[in-house]
């Protein structure tokens, strides 16, 4: 499987219950998006723009998007509550990086909720 078909495969089929098959799939994610590992939501939220940009700029194939979030002001809290339609629809990011960058989301979420359930 590739790259772009493992990020497709967890956006749009992605685990919304915590279910025994979650370890599998946080694995995957977190072998696809390294930069992602050990981050949980409440620390993203308290994030500046500039902390996002940074972020961004470390995701594969992402570093050409760090222009668009650092002019539309997204800081962490926003940054949480992007869907991938403001990503590909209202900011006009490629799918490629729109998946990276909300499979992002979804793993800092996911995070949370798991260490809010230790």
């Amino acid at each position: 499987m590739t790259l772009q078909q493992a990020l497709h495969q967890s956006v749009f089929m992605p685990s919304t219950s915590p279910l025994p098959s979650l370890p599998l799939c946080w694995e995957q994610h977190s072998k696809l998006l390294p930069t992602v590992a050990g981050i949980t939501a409440s620390k993203v939220a308290e994030w500046t723009v500039e902390e996002v940009t940074e972020f961004i700029h470390g995701l594969p194939g992402c570093k050409e998007q760090v222009k668009t979030f650092r002019e539309e002001q997204i800081d962490g809290e926003a940054f949480l509550l992007l869907t991938q339609v403001d990503l590909v629809k209202i900011m006009s990011i490629k799918l490629g990086p729109a998946l990276k960058i909300y499979n992002s989301i979804l793993m800092f979420k996911t995070a949370e909720n798991s260490y809010n359930e230790l």
